[in-house]
């Protein structure tokens, strides 16, 4: 009889470590409204990974760079840089990213690999994404998010043209996140103190 009383906590735990794993939490992914008249070529560049959720695959490494060069087909050809926190190697990974017709803020990045397309797309990192916002010279939000049954997962990743961006526009950033129902306090700061000047 008394394991009956401990059950409810048990499945609180149990919910708590869900949304602690998970990030995001229960039903389905939410949708975001797209960017109006969203510029690939003006989007196109270098950007520096300035804030980012929690994300087991990033736990070992620093210094995220993209390169996102349009190829003018509706596609990004990317190059994703990062150095190693363990062994101080950079690691490249290359892709393409393809804009959605319905709207070119929303890209499906497939990696560039020799595994037959029905194993690539569970590669880490493929998948959809959405630009929620950037004002193309200076910031750039980017998500991804995943329906897993009844909890969804999602990643935010906030990109700058410059290493650093200042205190004014990280607060414009997390309130506008805030208006999309992400809570900002879920975001880390990556481990950038290692990174050379060349990043």
């Amino acid at each position: 009889m008394a394991l009956l009383h401990k059950y409810p906590i048990f499945i609180a735990i149990f919910l708590i470590l869900v949304n602690m794993c998970f990030s995001s939490g229960f039903g389905k992914c939410p949708r975001h409204d797209f960017i109006h008249n969203f510029s690939l070529e003006r989007f196109a560049g270098h950007w520096y990974e300035i804030e980012r959720t929690f994300y087991l695959m990033e736990l070992t490494v620093s210094c995220t760079t993209l390169d996102l060069i349009d190829n003018n087909k509706g596609q990004f050809e990317v190059t994703v840089r990062t150095l190693s926190r363990w062994s101080g190697n950079i690691r490249v990974s290359d892709g393409i990213a393809s804009s959605s017709r319905k709207d070119p803020s929303l890209l499906l990045y497939r990696v560039n690999t020799i595994l037959p397309h029905s194993l690539a797309k569970y590669l880490p990192g493929a998948g959809f994404y959405q630009i929620l916002d950037t004002d193309y010279d200076r910031f750039a939000i980017l998500w991804s998010c995943s329906n897993l049954g009844i909890v969804h997962s999602d990643r935010v990743w906030i990109f700058g043209r410059k290493k650093e961006i200042d205190a004014n526009l990280r607060m414009q950033i997390y309130e506008l996140l805030k208006s999309k129902g992400i809570d900002s306090d879920r975001l880390v700061l990556p481990k950038n103190n290692n990174c050379t000047d060349e990043y």
